[in-house]
């Protein structure tokens, strides 16, 4: 399994901008071949800070997954909101 998670601390006023696409995002990448588990969540502590969870069958399906337009699309849409991003690999043991 390829798990990971990704934290996104929004810009002041954006993070609705993130979370009106997130479901379509969310939809379409659930569809994709590989995808075990694609979620994401509001921190109760901190309003700005959107945090992404996703589950994959392996490292190609997620590579698979960063090649599809609506990826490159979605991450295209809220790179410019972002105060902080992190990317973090789970080992799944």
């Amino acid at each position: 399994m390829y798990k990971f998670i990704i934290t996104i601390d929004c810009q002041p006023g954006t993070r609705s901008k993130i979370l009106d696409r997130a479901p379509g995002a969310q939809a379409a990448t659930r569809a994709e071949p590989g995808c075990i588990a694609y979620d994401f969540y509001t921190c109760t502590d901190d309003p700005d800070r959107l945090v992404f969870v996703e589950t994959w069958t392996d490292e190609a399906a997620h590579g698979f997954h960063m090649e599809q337009q609506h990826t490159k699309d979605f991450i295209a849409f809220h790179e410019p909101f972002h105060r902080n991003f992190t990317f973090e690999t789970i080992n799944v043991s």
